[in-house]
């Protein structure tokens, strides 16, 4: 996820601008574009030394993201305009309600919450969840005695369509911020309705069940239409919905890929935080409680989830070996039960990246640490990163390799890449996106004040550097020097430059690119 840091060199830009000769004007906006479109570029940045950190169009960061907050009421147009209640926790730019959803595009998952329960007791999985770069939708219908359980599961899948919906829909606060995968995750009703609302539904990536409960319709029989990676929890102590009747004949039904995890001494409500409905339908049948505390219990499923989530709704590939391993281990301790029936990967990703070698290439390069039963790499593109369509292929060489593909006519505007990973029988896998433009300049110059010395570098692997000019905020050509194909890094001495705005013109080749110096203290 880029994060920009620039302000401090933009406002100085601009007071420049502001005293600079009018008779300059055309000049300064060749030098910068349009609208200063120059200025929104990681070279401007870096000139003023400052620095911009990008490329990557996913939501991965180091440092959890401020939780932001909402409650909106969709309407299912489908549904006579059904209202859906829902309370929304996402990634954003500031902790509080209705704060900017973050830079980036983050992955949705939809929660359901159980019998006479709403939205409350699921705050905790909203606020870790979110804090992580994923948008949580918990909708707040069927809270009665009487629930409708296809109309639950209608919800659930219905929240996952709007919310692919709002990334192209302007006046959405989530414009361009939702990556179309999606999980359904749902606890006791609504674990049972996560399967009929999964069922046959493309949109889903995976889902993930805490305690199910048995619906009407059936969630048994809707779990074998599920095909997505599918994730089971229980608690072996859970009176109110025993495995054995529940979770079990769920598990069982599902297809591959799938794992079942029973938290020894876990019960039924400890999913969630405490709410009295659930607390004493548990009670009724178990006074004693279970024996894991309710913090444990959901400490160990957060556990597991991540790496659950971060595999399947963000392909980070390195989540599915931590995922079984910390399953050995707490199996091993004695925390857990249950089994993993996931087949090997086809293809182990190590590293995914993107360069520019030449001036309009893109360039894609990617390792792999193992390959099973590989058949191909289909490189894949977009305009938006939403809707791909295939450039080329490289055929795998099912043992750990190296590979490249140069993409030399990339569109003029973002460019969003992935590979699609084709096994032998023709299952598609996707790494992460990655985003580049063929205009972002790879050129980077900086002089500090009252120096001699330009600094001038480029990120293009074979650059060269044939003619410079230096203009001043006039556009007065105040010094030039032919170099005869010298390649950067360059220091090259130049007249000693005062205080002020500057623009320095590189001929490479046959390309010439202009480039904004700013002198300040």
């Amino acid at each position: 996820m880029g994060k920009t840091t620039a302000y401090f060199g933009v406002n100085l830009f601009f007071f420049y601008c502001t005293f600079s000769s009018m008779m300059a004007s055309d000049f300064l906006q060749k030098c910068l574009g349009k609208n200063g479109s120059l200025l929104r570029t990681p070279l401007f940045a870096v000139v003023v030394g400052l620095s911009i950190e990008g490329g990557i169009a996913t939501s991965a960061q180091a440092q959890p993201y401020p939780i932001g907050t909402r409650v909106v009421t969709y309407q299912d147009p489908a549904r006579n305009n059904r209202n859906i209640q829902t309370y929304l926790y996402y990634p954003a730019t500031a902790p509080g309600a209705n704060q900017p959803v973050a830079s980036g595009q983050f992955p949705v998952v939809v929660i359901g919450h159980g019998f006479t329960m709403n939205y409350a007791p699921y705050a905790f999985w909203g606020n870790n969840l979110a804090q992580e770069g994923y948008i949580v939708a918990v909708p707040n219908t069927e809270t009665g005695f009487s629930p409708s359980h296809s109309a639950f599961a209608a919800d659930m899948a219905f929240l996952v369509e709007k919310l692919y919906s709002e990334n192209n829909n302007s006046a959405s606060p989530f414009y361009q911020r939702v990556q179309a995968d999606a999980c359904i995750m749902g606890h006791s009703m609504g674990g049972g309705c996560t399967y009929l609302a999964a069922q046959n539904n493309a949109n889903v990536s995976a889902t993930i069940t805490f305690a199910a409960a048995e619906t009407n319709p059936s969630a048994v029989a809707a779990a074998a239409n599920v095909n997505c990676p599918s994730l089971v929890f229980s608690g072996s102590a859970d009176c109110v919905t025993p495995p054995a009747q529940h979770q079990v004949p769920m598990y069982n039904a599902l297809p591959d890929c799938k794992a079942y995890l029973s938290l020894v001494g876990g019960g039924h409500c400890n999913f969630a935080t405490n709410n009295f409905n659930c607390s004493f339908g548990e009670f009724t049948c178990n006074p004693a409680g279970p024996p894991m505390p309710a913090d444990t219990q959901r400490a160990i499923t957060l556990y597991f989830v991540r790496p659950w989530l971060d595999r399947f709704l963000k392909n980070d590939y390195a989540s599915g070996p931590l995922f079984t391993a910390r399953f050995a281990q707490y199996e091993a301790a004695g925390k857990i039960t249950g089994s993993i029936a996931c087949a090997p990967l086809p293809v182990e990703l190590i590293s995914f990246r993107l360069r520019k070698p030449r001036k309009g290439t893109i360039r894609l390069e990617w390792r792999t640490g193992s390959e099973q039963q590989a058949a191909r790499f289909v490189v894949e593109r977009s305009a938006d990163g939403q809707r791909f369509e295939a450039l080329g292929s490289v055929a795998a060489n099912n043992f750990p390799s190296e590979y490249t593909f140069d993409d030399n006519q990339p569109l003029l505007v973002d460019n969003f890449y992935r590979l699609r990973l084709v096994d032998w029988n023709e299952a598609n896998t996707y790494s992460p996106i990655l985003r580049e433009r063929p205009d972002a300049s790879g050129w980077r110059a900086s002089v500090g004040l009252g120096s001699a010395t330009l600094w001038l570098q480029s990120d293009e692997d074979k650059a060269t550097v044939e003619h410079l000019w230096l203009f001043d905020a006039a556009g007065r050509l105040i010094w030039q020097q032919h170099l005869q194909g010298h390649s950067p890094p360059l220091q090259i001495e130049i007249p000693a430059l005062r205080l002020g705005f500057y623009c320095l013109k590189v001929q490479s080749g046959r390309f010439s690119e202009t480039l904004p110096l700013v002198i300040h203290r």
